[in-house]
């Protein structure tokens, strides 16, 4: 039989005996990514039985949860296990040739000299993707999308393409999502893609902003109150878990959550009821959850400002959303859709934006990204009247960005050395830096990403902080 690696947790009958008994597909892989062993559920789940899985790679799941398999990296190579915990959303291939949607989780293994030995991993079943296709193509078909939309997202930029993709992946699971994004970038309509795409469609969305209310009457909102609870109770109350069952509920601005509701959110996550305040009596909700902030979740928790155990239930799938600056060729669409709905009702013709406004529009540095944008336009459209949105429409302050000279390392990295056109993610990541003073931390903050990832992709592009800058973390 095969050997579990785990240590000083009761015998390998029992193991294996409580291995069975899970709900979820669980087997381990050595270093070389060979499966050493695999339990029942991963057996009804896959078709795979156990005694033909053990001794062959995790390649044998096919799907995207392996793909790029560079076979002798070890369960390394999944893309999972870079952390000390990993998640995600994808496919895995049954053995009779159907594609599964997954949520995969996975933890590395250590050896006694600390290196990684192999992986632990489970997956959770999601449902079919022939399913999942027909289900989120109905939901894009009765959105009334068109040409560069996706269930009211605007965009034709690979980072929104494959945006769309992501919450295509996760709209048809119940985990928890996290959205991350500047502010401006449409988080909230991300969220509502996702609900409207669930099968949970039918329910309420319910959206909370953490940040616009203090600690006591952000927990009164979230889980209710009876009366008496507290001076002004003068009735019971429903919270918006309550108001949320049976559909979705948005937890905007996550970060700034106190760390008393932090931990009856964590409660909430992990027994499924609440508990209104003033009250002792438990309440079963069932809620899908989902989560946004533009703040870097990861610093907070190693500042010790937010709890590592909510933020890793919190953060299972994450989502990043581009900002504006990331996609300027999408500014266009977006202006187009913009000045669309502030059409006059009496105009004989569909205004349009000239291409001289249309270039200062995409040389603006968009620190309110698209919800800056629509105001913007909302601006030039009141300007115009009933004409053509002019360069001279616009706000000062966006037709003096335009009109002053580009500044040094980031007009060479539009041009780039040979005058060829470069990556827009360079540019945006040049002029994050450059705005905050070549200070990575505040850079990465500006941009929603993590300091590894900013380091990461001052690497790939080749980025470095000029000799006079003071940099910093």
């Amino acid at each position: 039989m095969p050997s579990l690696p785990f240590l000083g947790l009761g015998s390998e009958a029992n193991l294996r005996d409580l291995a069975d008994a899970l709900p979820d597909g669980l087997f381990t892989t050595d270093s070389d990514g060979i499966v050493t062993f695999w339990n029942r559920a991963a057996e009804r789940i896959t078709g795979w039985r156990r005694e033909e899985a053990l001794g062959q790679r995790c390649s044998i799941l096919a799907g995207d949860a392996v793909r790029g398999c560079s076979c002798g990296v070890g369960p390394i190579r999944c893309g999972l296990v870079e952390r000390s915990r990993s998640s995600k959303c994808c496919t895995i291939q049954t053995k009779d040739g159907r594609l599964v949607l997954i949520v995969k989780n996975a933890v590395p293994i250590y050896a006694a000299n600390g290196q990684p030995s192999g992986a632990l991993e489970s997956f959770t079943e999601v449902g079919s993707v022939e399913g999942f296709d027909r289900h989120t193509q109905g939901a894009r078909r009765g959105a009334g999308a068109g040409a560069g939309d996706f269930l009211g997202l605007v965009g034709r930029h690979a980072a929104m393409l494959e945006l769309y993709r992501m919450v295509e992946l996760v709209a048809r699971s119940e985990s928890t999502v996290m959205i991350l994004g500047e502010s401006g970038s449409g988080k909230e309509m991300v969220a509502e893609a996702i609900h409207r795409s669930s099968p949970r469609a039918a329910g309420p969305f319910v959206r909370v902003s953490c940040s616009a209310l203090n600690e006591n009457l952000l927990e009164s909102e979230l889980f209710g109150h009876v009366k008496g609870a507290f001076t002004g109770a003068l009735r019971d109350r429903r919270g918006r878990f309550q108001e949320a069952h049976g559909g979705t509920l948005l937890l905007d601005e996550i970060g700034d959550v106190s760390p008393v509701v932090q931990v009856k959110l964590l409660r909430v996550i992990e027994q499924r009821e609440i508990e209104r305040v003033g009250d002792s009596q438990p309440i079963k909700v069932d809620v899908r959850l989902l989560c946004a902030t533009h703040r870097d979740l990861r610093r907070l928790v190693a500042e010790g400002r937010f709890r590592a155990d909510l933020y890793f239930r919190l953060a299972v799938f994450p989502l990043r959303v581009p900002s504006l600056r990331e996609r300027p060729d999408d500014v266009a669409l977006l202006a187009e859709r913009f000045l669309s709905r502030l059409q006059p009702p009496a105009s004989p013709r569909m205004r349009v934006v000239t291409p001289e406004a249309l270039r200062a529009l995409r040389a603006h540095a968009w620190p309110g990204n698209v919800r800056e944008l629509q105001n913007v336009l909302e601006y030039a459209a009141l300007q115009a009247g009933a004409g053509d949105v002019r360069l001279e429409h616009l706000p000062p302050d966006v037709r003096e960005e335009a009109a002053a000279p580009p500044r040094g390392r980031v007009a060479a990295a539009r041009a780039g050395p040979g005058g060829e056109p470069v990556p827009d993610e360079r540019v945006a990541l040049l002029e994050a830096l450059e705005r905050t003073g070549w200070n990575r931390t505040r850079a990465a903050e500006s941009l929603g990403v993590s300091r590894v990832t900013l380091w990461k992709r001052m690497k790939r592009h080749g980025v470095s902080a000029p000799r006079d800058a003071a940099g910093g973390a």
